[in-house]
């Protein structure tokens, strides 16, 4: 015998022999028949066990038969309730099997109980964890992208497109401008080049009187090394002027002209700047005027021998009123610097700019 199955069944047997100190005949009788008897009946409870008992109910059957069996059954039958424990069932079983044939069987029983290890398959549960592709749902926050739709704010600078093109485009949508609108330089000139591009002469219907080609002469004004000199004589009417040709020169953003000046002029000594604009210019000058023309926005300024800055705001230009009215809009046709009255004009002009 097995020493765990000796020490078991001697431990069993002292209990009989405890039990049967009143007297009970033989003990090694009582024992075994008492160990009959619960073999049989501990083999019942084993059935209620689970899987694992009802096995052992079938092994105690067996044991049932004998008395040495029987022995072994009880073991077996508690092995039974233990299956819930697995490992722990299954060497309860093998102490059963060295008890006999009928209890080796009742402990293979008592392996099935390592069924219970199956019970870890819960572990698959762990693929639960693969439910963290949810994050994936965080791809949503790629809808801040929506924001970038602000850009279309952006679109705003289409207005001040708008406003651009409103200087020059708005205004003069038709007639001789249409399409030839272009922003104007701070600097119109200052003549140190020594050319006079686009720039002319013109007097009055006075017969006889001489006019005198423009001319560059030095020094300039302001510590510069040139200047425009404009010089007539004997005039009755206005007199003679020099002008600038700048056709359809947008300068809505500016406030008005400043330029230096000197000499005498008539008898007043008083020239205007005239500021030519599509609706006072002829149309043979690349105006839209056809009749009652050159009544140009003007600002008459008093010239001194030396010379002298002058500003003139486009808000301060008036016509003389014997053209049609019209007013300064932004677009200038040419620039004029002409006497108003005779007989003599001897002047000069430099440092010309818009502010």
């Amino acid at each position: 015998m097995p020493p765990t199955v000796r020490g078991f069944a001697s431990a069993r047997l002292l209990a009989v022999v405890v039990a049967c100190a009143a007297g009970c005949g033989d003990p090694e009788a009582y024992y075994r028949s008492d160990a009959g008897a619960t073999g049989a009946g501990s083999a019942g409870a084993s059935g209620s066990g689970g899987a694992t008992g009802t096995a052992g109910a079938g092994s105690v059957g067996a044991a049932g038969g004998g008395g040495a069996g029987g022995a072994a059954g009880a073991p077996t039958g508690v092995a039974g309730s233990t299956g819930v424990a697995g490992s722990t069932t299954g060497a309860a079983g093998a102490a059963g099997g060295t008890a006999g044939t009928n209890g080796g069987t009742a402990g293979a029983v008592g392996t099935a109980g390592t069924n219970g290890t199956a019970g870890a398959v819960g572990t698959a549960g762990a693929m639960g964890v693969a439910g963290r592709a949810g994050t994936a749902g965080v791809t949503g926050a790629a809808g801040v992208s929506g924001t970038a739709g602000a850009s279309g704010g952006a679109g705003v600078t289409g207005t001040a497109g708008a406003g651009a093109g409103g200087t020059g485009g708005v205004k003069v949508v038709t007639g001789a401008c249409a399409g030839k609108v272009h922003v104007a330089a701070t600097v119109i000139d200052t003549f140190e080049d020594g050319a006079l591009t686009n720039w002319y002469e013109y007097k009055d219907s006075t017969a006889n009187a001489t006019l005198n080609p423009l001319a560059i002469v030095s020094p300039g004004a302001a510590s510069t090394n040139k200047a425009l000199h404009l010089s007539g004589a004997g005039f009755t009417g206005f007199g003679a002027g020099a002008g600038d040709m700048i056709l359809c020169t947008d300068a809505s953003a500016f406030q008005g002209i400043t330029f230096w000046a000197k000499g005498t002029s008539g008898t007043s000594n008083d020239i205007a700047l005239q500021v030519a604009i599509p609706a006072t210019q002829a149309t043979a000058d690349g105006g839209d005027c056809v009749s009652s023309c050159f009544d140009h926005p003007s600002k008459k300024v008093a010239l001194t021998t030396a010379w002298q800055q002058y500003h003139v705001l486009f808000s301060d230009l008036a016509q003389a009123g014997f053209g049609a009215p019209a007013q300064y809009a932004g677009v200038i046709m040419a620039l004029n610097w002409v006497s108003t009255e005779g007989p003599n004009v001897d002047f000069e002009i430099d440092e010309i700019s818009y502010y």
